[in-house]
C-alpha cells in the first residue's frame, strides 16, 4: 500500500491553485509495528512541508515586492533555523540607485529576516531550556522535531540569553516613587478589599568562575484574588530590580492606594528592594526565621542541661519566655530576656570544669549575642503574630520558601553539581518565572509581533 500526500498553495484569487508532492511512503503487511506513521517519517514529513511552504511563501513574496528599476546583482543562499528543520533559500541582492546613500546592494530578505531562527523555534527552545538543563533540551528536541544536527546545548543557552537580553530592553527605567499620584487621588480610588503579601527570600547558586557561592533572590506575589506569580533575580547583575518588583505587581492589579505586606528575613538588602513600591507598605520580619534561630538556641540548652540540670531548666524557659514575647510583637521586653541568658552563661565563663564538660559555651554564648543584634536591628518589623493568626493572616513566609525551591532548586540544583555566571544565572530566572507564571507566550507576542495572535472569540448573541 502506498501514500501520497500532496501540497495545494492557493496564491491569489483568478490563478490557479499550485499542486506539489510532498511525500510518499509505502506499508508493507499491517502490524503492531507498521501501523501509522513512524517517528522518523513524521519528522521527514514535516521538514518536507516546511520546505515547500517556505519556498512558496518567498517567491510569492519577492513576486509581489519586487524592485522596479534595480539591477539585480545576483542570490546568495539564506538558512532558516525553523522548528521543523533548517530551511535554504535564495535571496536575491539588488544594487541601490545612485543617489540614495547607505550600502551599494541590498537585500528584500534580509530586512523580513534580521535573524535567522524563527520565533517558534525560539519559544520552544527557550521554555524548555527554563525547565531542564540545556543539554537535556537540545536531546529532547533532536528526538521529537527534525533539527540540524549541530544544535547543542550552548546554542540553546545563548538564544535564551539574547530572548531574554532584549525583553529586558523593554522594562521600565526604575523611578521613585513608582506611584507618582497624590494623597487626594489615591483617596479617590476604590478600597481594595485585602492586601497583597509579598515575600523575598534568597538562595544560593555555585559559582562558575570563583569558589563558593553567590546569591540569587527569589519571591512569590500573592493577591487577594487570582493567582500567585514568583519573580526572581540577581542583585548584581539587574539594574533594575525594584521595576521588576512593581512591575510583578502591578500585573496582579496593585492600586496606589492598596495595602502591601512584605515579609522578608530581616536583611537590609531586601528591605531596600521593596522602597517606594507603595505608599501603603508594611515590613513585617518572618516569623519562621524567628523561630529557626531560636530552635538553635534550643537544640544548645538540651546540651547545657546535661552538664546543669538547673541551669540548663532555666536556660529553656527564659527561651520559651523568649518565644512567647516575640510572638506576641513585645520585641522590647524579648530583648531583656535574651540578655537574662547571657547573664545565666556568664557564671561559667570562667569555670575550665565546665568548659570541659560542655565544649559548646563559648559558640552558645556567640549565638545569644547574635541572636540579640538580630532582634535589635529588626524590632521595628516585629509585630503581633498571635493577633495576625487569630484574624487569618500570615505570619510566615513558607510560600517563599516553595518559591525559592521552585525557581532556583529544581533547575540550578547544587546536587548534581550546575555552576553558573551571575548574568547566565539572571538571564536564566527571568525566563523561568515568565514560564512558571505562564506568561512566555505573551513575552513572545511583545517581542516578535505576529506570534501566535489571540483569536478573537465570538460575542453570545442576546436571546
Amino acid at each position: 500500500m502506498e501514500f501520497k500526500l500532496q501540497l495545494v498553495a492557493c496564491l491569489s484569487e483568478g490563478n490557479e491553485p499550485l499542486l506539489e508532492d510532498v511525500f510518499t511512503w509505502s506499508r508493507e503487511d499491517l502490524s503492531l509495528a507498521s501501523v501509522g506513521l513512524t517517528l522518523a517519517e513524521s519528522k521527514e514529513l514535516l521538514q518536507c512541508i516546511q520546505q515547500t511552504m517556505i519556498g512558496q511563501q518567498i517567491a510569492t513574496h519577492l513576486q509581489l515586492h519586487q524592485p522596479v528599476g534595480l539591477r539585480k546583482k545576483g542570490s546568495y543562499s539564506l538558512q532558516l533555523k525553523t522548528l521543523f528543520g533548517n530551511v535554504t533559500v535564495d535571496s536575491p541582492r539588488y544594487y541601490r540607485p545612485p543617489t540614495e546613500a547607505g550600502p551599494k546592494t541590498f537585500s528584500p530578505l534580509q530586512h523580513l529576516f534580521p535573524q535567522h531562527v524563527t520565533p517558534e523555534r525560539l519559544y520552544l527552545e527557550t521554555k524548555w531550556a527554563s525547565l531542564i538543563p540545556y543539554q537535556k533540551t537540545a536531546d529532547l528536541l533532536h528526538d521529537v522535531l527534525p533539527l540540524g544536527a549541530k544544535l547543542s546545548g550552548t546554542t540553546i543557552q545563548q538564544h535564551l540569553h539574547a530572548v531574554v537580553e532584549a525583553q529586558e530592553q523593554l522594562l521600565p527605567q526604575e523611578v521613585a516613587p513608582f506611584h507618582g499620584v497624590c494623597q487626594l487621588e489615591r483617596e479617590a480610588l476604590p478600597c481594595p478589599a485585602r492586601p497583597l503579601v509579598v515575600g523575598l527570600d534568597g538562595g544560593y547558586v555555585r559559582h562558575w568562575h570563583k569558589k563558593g557561592c553567590f546569591e540569587v533572590i527569589a519571591g512569590k506575589s500573592i493577591p487577594a484574588e487570582g493567582g500567585a506569580k514568583c519573580f526572581g533575580f540577581v542583585q548584581e547583575v539587574d539594574a533594575k530590580p525594584r521595576r521588576r518588583v512593581f512591575e510583578v505587581l502591578r500585573a496582579q492589579g496593585l492600586q496606589a492606594n492598596q495595602s502591601v505586606e512584605f515579609f522578608t528575613d530581616g536583611a537590609a538588602v531586601l528591605r531596600s528592594l521593596t522602597s517606594y513600591l507603595s505608599a501603603e507598605s508594611t515590613h513585617i520580619l518572618d516569623w519562621f526565621h524567628l523561630t529557626m534561630r531560636l530552635t538553635v538556641l534550643q537544640q544548645y540548652a538540651l546540651g547545657f542541661a546535661q552538664v546543669d540540670a538547673a541551669g540548663g531548666k532555666a536556660f529553656q524557659d527564659r527561651l520559651h519566655s523568649i518565644k512567647w514575647h516575640l510572638w506576641h510583637g513585645n520585641a522590647e521586653r524579648a530583648l531583656d530576656k535574651i540578655l537574662d541568658l547571657d547573664d545565666l552563661l556568664a557564671v561559667h565563663q570562667d569555670d575550665t570544669l565546665m568548659a570541659r564538660k560542655y565544649s559548646k559555651l563559648k559558640p552558645l554564648t556567640r549565638l545569644i549575642a547574635d541572636f540579640h543584634t538580630y532582634v535589635e536591628q529588626n524590632s521595628g518589623f516585629i509585630v503581633d503574630y498571635s493577633e495576625r493568626q487569630r484574624y487569618g493572616e500570615r505570619v510566615s513566609t513558607g510560600f517563599v520558601e516553595s518559591a525559592v525551591n521552585q525557581v532556583l532548586a529544581k533547575r540550578m540544583v547544587k546536587r548534581q553539581q550546575m555552576q553558573w555566571t551571575r548574568k547566565g544565572a539572571h538571564l536564566l530566572v527571568q525566563a523561568r518565572t515568565k514560564v512558571l507564571n505562564e506568561e512566555w507566550e505573551d513575552c513572545f507576542r511583545q517581542q516578535y509581533p505576529g506570534f501566535r495572535p489571540l483569536s478573537a472569540e465570538p460575542l453570545a448573541m442576546a436571546a
